[in-house]
């Protein structure tokens, strides 16, 4: 993982914001202004924060392969709060 920043937009908001690489989807969204629902306080355990990528994946925590499905995970599917900024989102 470089340590260029990475713009990471969010919709259908459009808002942008640009990070550093290993930032949580979750810390960038509260940078953009965007509001995800994190009732287990960003966690990992209630899976209440999916989200879908756009593009890419990651690497998928413990968390996200206990709460989500195989298939949603094969679709794009993370934990907002366990989902690191690799690349530009």
């Amino acid at each position: 993982m470089g340590d260029e920043p990475v713009s990471v937009t969010f919709e259908p908001q459009g808002r942008s914001v640009t990070v550093r690489p290993g930032t949580t989807v979750r810390e960038a969204a509260a940078r953009a202004g965007v509001f995800l629902d994190y009732p287990c306080g960003g966690q990992g355990t209630c899976g209440k924060c999916r989200i879908r990528l756009a593009r890419g994946s990651g690497t998928h925590s413990s968390a996200e392969r206990n709460l989500l499905t195989e298939r949603e995970r094969s679709e794009g599917i993370r934990l907002a709060c366990q989902c690191a900024v690799e690349n530009t989102l």
